[in-house]
C-alpha cells in the first residue's frame, strides 16, 4: 500500500498491514479518534509485526525490546466508522536500537491519520542494553527485503 500523505513520508514499502478495530470506547467527545488511542493501536502493530517476523518467539513475560523514544505526529482526524489500519516497518538498525517508523491510515482511501517514530532498546539475558543479536538483524532484514 501507498498511503496519501500530507506530511513527512516512510523511505520505504510496509510489509506489515495491521487491520484495526475501533472500539466506542476509543472516540473523544469530539466525535474523532482520542489521541491516547492511537498509541495503543500502534502497539497493535508492533505486536504484529513482531509476530511475523520471530514467530513465537518474544516472551512476553521477558520482553527482549523497550521503547526509549516515541514522537507522534496527528495528521487528520479519524471518525468512528473509518476503516482503519496500521503500518509497520524498521527504518533504521543502530548497535543496541532500532528505529520503527508506524502509520494509521485510511484502509479505504490511504489518508495518512497519524505517524509515529518509535525507538527500541534491545535487552539481553540479564536485563541490561545489549547489541541486537544476528539472528533478530537477519529476520528483521528479511522481513524488511532490504539491508539495515
Amino acid at each position: 500500500m501507498t498511503p496519501k500523505h500530507h506530511g513527512p513520508c516512510a523511505q520505504f514499502p510496509f510489509h506489515c498491514v495491521t487491520p484495526v478495530q475501533l472500539r466506542f470506547s476509543d472516540i473523544d467527545m469530539l466525535g474523532h479518534l482520542n489521541n491516547n488511542a492511537y498509541l495503543q493501536i500502534y502497539d497493535l502493530g508492533k505486536n504484529d509485526y513482531f509476530a511475523k517476523v520471530r514467530p513465537g518467539y518474544v516472551k512476553w513475560s521477558r520482553p527482549p525490546l523497550m521503547i526509549v523514544n516515541l514522537n507522534c505526529s496527528f495528521l487528520a482526524q479519524t471518525r468512528f466508522h473509518e476503516p482503519v489500519q496500521v503500518l509497520t516497518q524498521v527504518e533504521a538498525m543502530g548497535d543496541k536500537s532500532f528505529t520503527m517508523m508506524q502509520q494509521v491510515v485510511n484502509a479505504d482511501t490511504g489518508e495518512v491519520k497519524s505517524e509515529c517514530q518509535s525507538v527500541m532498546v534491545y535487552f539481553g539475558d540479564d536485563g541490561r542494553p545489549a547489541r541486537v543479536t544476528d539472528d533478530w538483524r537477519s529476520d528483521i532484514a528479511a522481513y524488511e527485503q532490504r539491508d539495515l
